[in-house]
């Protein structure tokens, strides 16, 4: 084995000689679980906050590996994820190394990559890797979340040169490809013409263009289509995020303040919330309007942080304050 590959397989620890000794007094069904409880184990952490333990058991589950598979590299963006909360950048790009090492054409390892960089200075190796993950990319997708990261990074000009070059590029077949010119429209403001290209996406089977069919909609004062869209969304995803916010919508309608919080709070319990800002402030609506302002004080003061550009939340922080002090007046 060559050094560059033998630091590859370490940094990732897919491969190395201590993985491959106990690969051989080990059953595969036994590492099989340990890999799996390894990986619960670095989730949990993660979620906990505790970064050097989900590393930690992000690197006992690679152990367990004798070959590299889809397991161990989502394995491996896990562990590059633990690596960049805890702030070591350097780690991080370590491991996504290690994973375009293995699949040179791996367009998210070198947007996340690049990500890594752009918070660690160096904005040049980022614009590299952002450019490499546009040339595999296998839709135009990737073209967002390029623009939010240098947009947000205060590079808005570089960002915006990033959907300028989206909306040059033909969309080919893919419906995506639609959806991502609508998207970006959004963004400009353009709302006629977001319209125009999220109605294609929807006739050509995206249907999660719905959702930003219905924010055009409602920027252009049509409630009613709006609605029907967020509809259409959850005919095809009942379970979806979305379809508990409309369900919770339903319940806070027609006085039902804790079956509203119940939904509410499932929708933000999914595995992917594509409108948490909206869920958690419902659910501070729906313990507000069951007299629960104690949870509702506690759900805004974590809300307000996350969201500090909500003017309404802000507002609604005073009055949560003043009926918190009434009932403590109360007791």
């Amino acid at each position: 084995m060559n050094q560059k590959k033998r630091k590859m397989l370490s940094g990732t620890a897919l491969f190395c000689v201590s993985a491959m000794l106990l690969a051989g007094c080990s059953t595969g069904q036994e590492r099989m679980e340990k890999k799996a409880a390894y990986r619960t184990i670095g989730i949990n952490a993660m979620e906990a906050e505790d970064y050097e333990g989900a590393m930690e058991a992000f690197n006992s589950a690679l152990e367990q590996a004798s070959e590299i598979g889809e397991n161990e590299i989502d394995i491996c963006y896990y562990k590059a994820a633990a690596q960049f909360a805890s702030g070591d950048f350097e780690g991080a790009i370590e491991t996504y190394s290690a994973l375009l090492e293995s699949d040179g054409k791996n367009s998210d390892a070198y947007f996340l990559r690049g990500c890594v960089y752009l918070k660690h200075g160096d904005d040049t190796k980022a614009r590299e890797d952002y450019a490499a993950a546009v040339k595999y990319a296998e839709t135009d997708e990737i073209y967002l979340p390029i623009y939010y990261s240098l947009s947000g990074a205060g590079y808005e000009a570089e960002g915006k040169a990033y959907l300028d070059e989206a909306l040059e590029k033909r969309v080919g077949r893919n419906a995506k490809n639609h959806t991502v010119k609508g998207r970006i429209y959004l963004i400009r403001g353009e709302y006629q013409e977001a319209v125009k290209r999220l109605k294609e996406a929807v006739e050509k089977g995206d249907v999660d263009a719905n959702l930003y069919l219905a924010q055009a909609y409602e920027a252009l004062g049509d409630a009613g289509q709006s609605e029907a869209c967020i509809a259409a969304y959850v005919e095809e995803y009942p379970q979806s995020s979305v379809a508990f916010n409309q369900l919770g919508r339903k319940e806070m309608e027609a006085g039902n303040y804790q079956e509203a919080a119940a939904y509410f709070q499932e929708g933000l319990e999914q595995q992917e919330v594509t409108n948490e800002q909206q869920l958690r402030s419902n659910l501070i609506a729906a313990y507000e309007y069951s007299g629960d302002f104690e949870g509702a004080w506690e759900l805004m003061e974590a809300y307000a942080s996350d969201y500090p550009g909500d003017e309404a939340a802000m507002r609604e922080i005073l009055f949560l304050r003043k009926n918190r002090s009434k009932e403590t007046e109360q007791e």
